[in-house]
This record gives structure tokens, sequence and C-alpha cells, in this order.
């Protein structure tokens, strides 16, 4: 089988390997698609926690092959965060900060190849006629409905999203439906607004468009970059919250952020990392076909085509994703 392989940060291609054979508590799963995600690049960057070599790639659709547990040909999803069950964290219900946690896609073979292995604990069954190119957003939805859970929103509060990507533009369609407050997207590209206001029918704005003179409840920061970390702080309200959603490079730090503000202003500022106990929500907004999360995969390939995005050679519209 064929399988996208990263030997060390900077150093990636295409492998042919045996097909693995999945222990009694696992099944193997044949690839249908895989969406690219920012840590895939950062994952090749050598900019976050992995353990190379690897096979990278989370966010998998697929259907099985051979199961101790599941009909072949059932389609499914899964959540790629292990938790060991057994650390202090994972004994208080705080599975996502398990000290031991492993990764299918970062510390274990993930979704660029043709066949994976995945325990069987960690597999969500599909709808038969959910389209992959939807489904692909299960594991990002299950981790934007945490950063929701912690943002403890009010359907009356009024919500900013700075970054107009895929997360971003998600987390709007979601809070659209939820809350009768304003809710505008913060996005710097000039196409991608265009595409937010008369594809999605969404509100956006550019900042620099923007009175500084309105504040928000929570701003949700989706960007992963400094830039837009700044931008948060100049949109919360006083007593509002920051929900730092994007993956910003570890080790990159925010200058301009005042803790003298935080302070004086009451602000909450609270990461939001993973998916904990939120995977089966996703999974049944997904079957529900309720959104058209498909919009938002404006880029697809093969595998080789696939390595292009995942070194920043090529860049996506939105998002994404190997398909086969």
């Amino acid at each position: 089988m064929q399988s996208i392989y990263i030997k060390e940060p900077h150093s990636i291609g295409i492998i042919e390997s045996d097909i693995p054979q999945p222990k009694e508590d696992e099944s193997l799963v044949k690839v249908l698609g895989c969406g690219v995600c920012g840590t895939d690049l950062k994952i090749f960057k050598g900019e976050t926690l992995a353990t190379y070599p690897l096979i990278p790639g989370h966010e998998i659709v697929g259907e099985i092959v051979s199961s101790q547990t599941l009909e072949k040909g059932t389609k499914i999803t899964i959540d790629p965060n292990i938790p060991c069950g057994s650390c202090q964290y994972c004994r208080e219900g705080k599975i996502h900060l398990c000290e031991n946690l492993r990764a299918v896609g970062v510390n274990r073979s993930g979704g660029f190849s043709e066949l994976l292995v995945v325990p069987n604990r960690q597999i969500y069954v599909l709808n038969k006629d959910i389209d992959v190119r939807s489904a692909i957003f299960s594991e990002p939805l299950s981790c934007i409905i945490h950063g929701l859970d912690l943002s403890n929103f009010k359907y009356t509060d009024d919500i900013a999203i700075v970054g107009g990507g895929a997360i971003g533009i998600i987390f709007s369609m979601l809070l659209s439906r939820l809350s009768i407050g304003n809710t505008l997207i913060f996005e710097i590209s000039q196409k991608k607004i265009e595409f937010i206001e008369n594809e999605l029918k969404l509100e956006v704005t550019h900042p620099d468009n923007f009175s500084n003179k309105q504040k928000f409840d929570i701003v949700f920061e989706c960007s992963g970059s400094i830039p837009g970390l700044e931008t948060a702080f100049s949109l919360v309200k006083k007593g509002g919250k920051i929900i730092d959603f994007g993956v910003t490079p570890k080790g990159m730090n925010a200058k301009e952020t005042e803790p003298f503000k935080i302070y004086s202003q009451e602000l909450s500022m609270i990461g939001s990392y993973v998916n904990p106990f939120t995977m089966q929500r996703a999974v049944k907004i997904i079957n529900s076909k309720e959104f058209e999360f498909q919009k938002l995969l404006t880029d697809e390939g093969n595998l080789s085509e696939i390595q292009g995005y995942i070194t920043s050679s090529k860049k996506p519209f939105l998002k994404a994703a190997f398909i086969r």
C-alpha cells in the first residue's frame, strides 16, 4: 500500500509498505478521505509535538475492511486522540490533557495512506449515504464543539471569530443557528470575504474596515497567528472571554498582549485543545446533513498531490483533502 511518510521535519515522500495487521481490539480501515489540517503542516515543519518517522493525517473517513465488531463496508470516522485512561488527568475526566496522550497521525500511523489500523474504541459509525467530503469535517467539528462548550456562550452574546478559514466558518455556521446575538467573522483575505458573504451568506468583515467602538462578549481566535490573537484582544469587551482555538506555533509569543489589560478588564482567556467527549455530537451533526460542510472542501487530490499542501508548496483556498 502507499502512504505519505514524514521521516523527520522537512523530509516527506510516498512509501510502499505492507498492509498492517489489526490486533483483536483493532480494525483494518480503507481510507476514503483524509483532511489536511494545520497540525499536519506544523508536523512537517517540526513546529508541534510529534513522533518521527510517521504517516500523518487525523481527519479520517473510511470503511471497514476487517473487524471483529463491525461489518465489512461500514462507513466510519475516528476520534484520533487516544488517552491512557490511568494518569491523574484521565481519572479526573480530563482525557484530552492525558500525560500519555497518543494520536493517530501524530505519534501513530495516520490517514494519508490507503489503509490503516484503528483501535475499535476510536471508531464512530457514519450513515451510509453521508458524503465523504462532508464527513471529513467530523474531527474538526468535534474540536469546535469543545471550544463552544468552554465558552459557555449565551444565546444573546455578541461573538467575534478571528480567521475566516474552514474552522472559523464552521464556528459561524453553528453560532448563526444557536445565537440571536451578532456573530461576525474577521478575515484579511478579500477572496475569502467574498466567498463567505456570497456563497455562505455569513457575516464577515476585514479588521481594517471595522470600528473599534463595538466590542464582543466572546472572541474565538481561529487563525493560529500572533496578529490574530492581538486582534482578538482588541475586540473583546471588558469582562469578556477569548477562546484561543487556533494552533500558534510553539515558541511564538504575543509581545503586544498586556497582562494589565487582562487584570484591569477582568478578561478570561481560555485555551481550547482537541475534543474530549465531543465526537459523538459531531457525528450526530454530520449524519443529520443539516450543514453543507462539503462546500468548505475546496481542494482535493491523491496522495502525491496532497504532499504539496502538507509542505505548503500548495495552498488551499479553504480546505484540502486526500480523496480516493
